[in-house]
């Protein structure tokens, strides 16, 4: 039977950050709900593959928020996500609302039709641009059953990842230097005559 390990651990619960510096917190963590210091993780995204070869990454809970993340499962063969959850420590909040927004962006991002399953939040189907059907409500009991094409292609998103908002971010570098580097020049012109 083929697995996987959730790898993008929730900070503070699942995993404890610096570890090696803060091993005294590991008692403390534990209390909070996770058991932090001792989930295995897995460095590549695996791919299920059902009878017809259809291939199908299944992100847990936490991961489905990272965009770049979560195109490895499409670099590795997915043609389907699956996105499994527990928003039930929401309560009844916008946070269980927004968790299930971010499938639509994983969708759009990588064109891939979603199955998203949560246990008090929402599970829904998310079509490849996005758009969410069969949303169940807060805290309700439901079975949902529904058709999702798989998708082979990849987006120049899934190819490129986070590439404007990288390209963005050098941009803002370069203006903020270029703009320090002129007002100096003219402070010192201004200080020189």
């Amino acid at each position: 039977i083929p697995w996987y390990h959730k790898s993008k651990l929730v900070p503070g619960v699942e995993r404890l950050p610096y570890p090696g510096t803060l091993k005294f917190m590991e008692y403390f963590t534990l209390d909070l709900g996770g058991i932090s210091g001792s989930l295995g993780t897995q460095k590549d995204r695996s791919v299920f593959y059902n009878s017809d070869s259809t291939g199908v990454g299944t992100a847990i809970c936490y991961e489905s928020i990272f965009g770049e993340y979560v195109t490895r499962y499409v670099k590795n063969g997915a043609g389907l996500l699956f996105i499994i959850t527990n928003d039930g420590w929401w309560g009844n909040t916008a946070g269980y609302k927004q968790h299930c927004a971010y499938a639509s962006l994983r969708a759009i991002e990588n064109r891939r039709s979603i199955a998203r399953s949560a246990n008090t939040g929402i599970s829904c189907f998310v079509n490849q641009r996005g758009d969410i059907s069969q949303a169940t409500a807060w805290a309700e009991d439901a079975v949902i059953t529904g058709v999702v094409y798989a998708n082979s292609r990849q987006t120049f998103y899934t190819r490129n990842g986070d590439y404007l908002a990288r390209t963005a971010c050098w941009v803002m570098v370069l203006l903020w230097l270029f703009t320090f580097v002129r007002n100096r020049t003219a402070r010192l012109r201004s200080i020189s005559k």
